[in-house]
């Protein structure tokens, strides 16, 4: 039995058509790409005769159809130019995508136009290029004061005549490291705030170093404290001349957190370091030091243990510092440091000296920095290249997407006309096989061409090119 071309063109079309869509959409699928997105920050006060510094972070990362995985890259080359200087800054990201970037032009402030080029080895086209994003962010809010008290935590029980109120010195306590509290006592009148004694009953899961303290002459008594559970609570038991004062409450733990190793006062314009210590084994740990301007440097440091030494500890090197306060921000998260929240912490320190503070009293330098606490440090999307890396996908998917819709609309058209086609001479055959054939009126009856020919095989040459385009799209 013989096929008609007609027939074989009415099996295939659809065929090629359905081919044609596949490879389409397998073509507007895209491949996957590597980019780059640049967090930003304010820039922190410069320390005198240096210059400006973006303490900035770079992620990198893979793109595969919309699902993002981090990953590290070397070769990294970020270029920023602005102010009509040009800083470089080279290296690789970790295995969290991770780069701390630090880029120095004199005299950034910001809201500085700064147009920013992320490039990495091998690749000719940059991870991320443009001009980077400012915004304006809530950057080093404190808390309110509380019964005259910055950052007092709140009591179960406070009783008493002699007002006591609890300050933690870096925040929250953490568990196996000492960390000092600061007892604040203000008496009626008529009795001195120096010499006032505090007993100390700290309940399970928190050892004092001392049963008893006296305060100071502004009223401080410091407590140094270690917290050996996550939830710890103590009660301190204020007794002077004709007056006693109560304090119970429950004391803020951050489980899982590292411990800053480090003077509270460190020289003006002059290097220094940190030792970041690690309740238990890790691998990395990111850390910052902001001051109440913006971010003066960041790092992504490795997680070592040293000879002789079991604790798992890494070396913060500190940049030379303008005066005033600072906090050196520690977490085992890339962006802790925003929210302070978890395991993020932060330790406030005194750069060269402050007004009314005496560097040589431990009771004038630790309450002042207890009490200037920080609930986080947030940074934006200065510079996002997903959107140009991807712009290729993009452009192959609607491609892909039109010679594949395109290859559908001509052989549905082409299926209708075949099958009109077909229709008609059935109509013709019909009609003539009603007539009788010796009959002189049959002569009158004459089948009209089923038509469309010349449209048929137009659409049949519009499949096929498309099916030829997709291919040559697919192979690139």
């Amino acid at each position: 039995m013989k096929i008609s071309p007609r027939r074989v063109v009415q099996i295939l079309a659809p065929l090629v058509a359905i081919l044609t869509l596949m490879i389409g959409l397998r073509v507007g699928a895209g491949d996957a790409v590597r980019a780059a997105v640049v967090f930003g920050a304010p820039p922190g006060r410069a320390a005198p005769g240096a210059k400006g510094r973006l303490a900035w972070q770079l992620l990198t990362f893979i793109d595969d159809r919309g699902v993002k995985e981090t990953t590290a890259m070397k070769g990294l080359v970020v270029v920023a130019r602005a102010r009509g200087q040009e800083a470089r800054w080279t290296g690789e990201s970790n295995g969290d995508g991770i780069a701390e970037i630090t880029l120095e032009i004199e005299g950034i402030t910001a809201g500085d136009p700064i147009d920013l080029e992320v490039r990495v080895e091998g690749d000719a086209e940059p991870l991320a290029r443009g001009r980077a994003i400012w915004r304006e962010v809530a950057w080093a809010k404190r808390d309110a004061a509380r019964d005259g008290v910055v950052a007092a935590l709140r009591p179960t029980q406070r009783t008493g005549a002699i007002g006591l109120d609890v300050v933690v010195e870096n925040e929250r306590l953490i568990p196996g490291f000492t960390t000092p509290l600061w007892i604040h006592a203000t008496p009626p009148p008529g009795i001195a705030k120096a010499g006032i004694a505090i007993a100390i009953a700290p309940e399970p899961g928190l050892v004092a170093e001392r049963e008893q303290a006296t305060t100071c002459g502004d009223g401080w008594a410091e407590v140094p404290v270690m917290a050996q559970a996550h939830v710890v609570g103590s009660g301190f038991d204020a007794r002077a001349a004709h007056a006693t004062g109560r304090w119970f409450g429950s004391i803020p733990v951050a489980p899982g957190a590292f411990f800053v190793s480090m003077p509270r006062v460190i020289p003006e314009g002059t290097p220094s370091a940190a030792v970041l210590l690690a309740p238990n084994p890790r691998d990395v740990v990111y850390a910052e030091l902001d001051d109440e301007q913006g971010r003066v440097a960041a790092a992504a440091l490795k997680v070592v243990v040293e000879p002789g030494d079991p604790t798992p500890r890494a070396r913060f090197e500190l940049p030379p510092l303008a005066a005033g306060v600072h906090w050196l921000v520690v977490s085992g998260e890339p962006r802790g440091g925003e929210r302070l929240a978890g395991a993020a912490t932060a330790k406030a320190i005194l750069v060269g000296g402050a007004p009314g503070i005496d560097l040589h009293d431990t009771c004038s330098v630790g309450p002042w920095l207890a009490q200037r606490p920080a609930t986080g440090f947030p940074r934006w999307v200065a510079l996002d290249g997903l959107p140009e890396r991807s712009a290729h996908n993009r452009t192959r998917y609607r491609l892909g997407m039109f010679i594949g819709l395109v290859a559908l609309l001509a052989a549905g058209i082409l299926e209708t006309l075949i099958l009109v086609a077909a229709s008609r001479e059935a109509r013709v055959a019909l009609q003539l096989a009603e007539l009788d054939e010796d009959d002189a009126s049959a002569k009158k009856v004459t089948a009209a061409p089923p038509g469309g020919s010349l449209a048929i095989a137009l659409l049949v040459a519009i499949l096929g090119f498309a099916l030829l385009a997709v291919l040559l799209v697919a192979k690139g």
